[in-house]
């Protein structure tokens, strides 16, 4: 026991020291995420060179993120540069990055660029497996010519996909009211993506209005110690959050909430914002997800809830590793639970 509490405090104190180590690139701010949304701009106002700056930016401090790689692929290929939009693609598709989604829009760009450059057999074989991944839709893009953009309004649909895909293979055990979570692939190091589903006894509206109470997140979601609302936007607000660790460590973020509902169904949103005057030892490097809420097919009392995060905590210490399952994994499951139980005590 006293030797238990000795290793505690030693590692403890090496977080510390590490953590307080200048870090020569704590002069920018800006992330992957920034740069990633900054080359969608310039690609969406046609300046393709500057988006392809922006991108390859993106991808040197995040080399595994393949949505700017594959816009970069797009710019590339917009420049008539196939040789180099096709390096990307490829890449991608090697490194089996994203979900079944993702991979349908990586072959469908490459069998573009090979039609482009004259490779009239590859684009045969990528329209192939176009059909394995997703028969419909393959059969609705045959004869589209556009490259397929990755941006906001297509993680929404991407997810929504994943969600149908998801709930179907799982539907046995989440109507006898398990809570089925399952590892995004294709992140590298500490990058967490995650997907989780169960059902929640309410309405859309019973749940929404639980989880869209920011400020009462510390009395249920686990970890959250504090909560306050900085200010509401146009669609939502921005809350800032402290997160309790074990051993005392304390981990601060900014949320931007964004909300859309829908007959019988919301999603809500949130995205990282970059918060100022703390060390980065005290914050994370990124975190976007999202809740989609949809009333159970055949049965107006509950909802199927859908729950994604993704999450970069930054470096993490030797010795801290626990950290990224303890923010990421280790929550999942209890997300849903713990929002179950407050809705439940909140109706009665």
């Amino acid at each position: 026991m006293i030797r238990s509490k000795i290793l505690q405090i030693f590692i403890l104190s090496l977080y510390l020291f590490v953590s307080n180590i200048p870090n020569a690139g704590a002069a920018s701010t800006k992330t992957a995420y920034d740069f990633y949304l900054s080359g969608n701009r310039l690609y969406d106002d046609g300046k393709y060179d500057e988006a392809i700056r922006a991108f390859e930016q993106s991808l040197r401090l995040e080399p595994a993120y393949y949505f700017a790689r594959n816009n970069l692929g797009v710019a590339m290929a917009k420049k008539q540069d196939f040789k180099q939009a096709l390096r990307q693609f490829t890449l991608c598709i090697d490194k089996k990055w994203g979900t079944q989604a993702d991979r349908f829009v990586l072959h469908f760009n490459r069998a573009l660029v090979h039609q482009a450059g004259g490779q009239a057999r590859s684009a045969l074989k990528d329209r192939a497996v176009l059909k394995e991944l997703d028969p419909i839709r393959a059969a609705e893009l045959q004869n589209s010519k556009d490259y397929i953009f990755m941006d906001a309004l297509y993680t929404q649909k991407r997810n929504e996909k994943d969600r149908d895909s998801f709930f179907q293979t799982n539907k046995t055990a989440i109507s006898k009211g398990k809570i089925v979570v399952r590892k995004i692939p294709g992140h590298s190091g500490n990058l967490q993506e995650y997907e989780a589903m169960g059902l929640i006894e309410g309405t859309v509206e019973d749940v929404s209005s639980i989880l869209t109470d920011y400020s009462k997140y510390p009395e249920f979601m686990p970890n959250i110690k504090e909560a306050s609302v900085r200010y509401s936007t146009e669609d939502g607000f921005v809350v800032d959050y402290k997160l309790g660790l074990p051993m005392g460590l304390v981990k601060k973020y900014r949320l931007r909430y964004r909300v859309k509902k829908e007959a019988n169904k919301v999603q809500l949103l949130w995205k990282n914002l970059p918060l100022t005057g703390i060390k980065p030892k005290e914050t994370i490097v990124d975190t976007w997800g999202q809740w989609l809420l949809e009333t159970y097919p055949g049965n107006e009392r509950e909802v199927l809830a859908y729950y994604r995060v993704y999450t970069d905590p930054g470096k993490i210490p030797l010795g801290f590793g626990w950290i990224v399952e303890f923010m990421s994994k280790d929550s999942i499951p209890n997300v849903i639970k713990q929002t179950k139980r407050r809705v439940k005590e909140v109706k009665r």
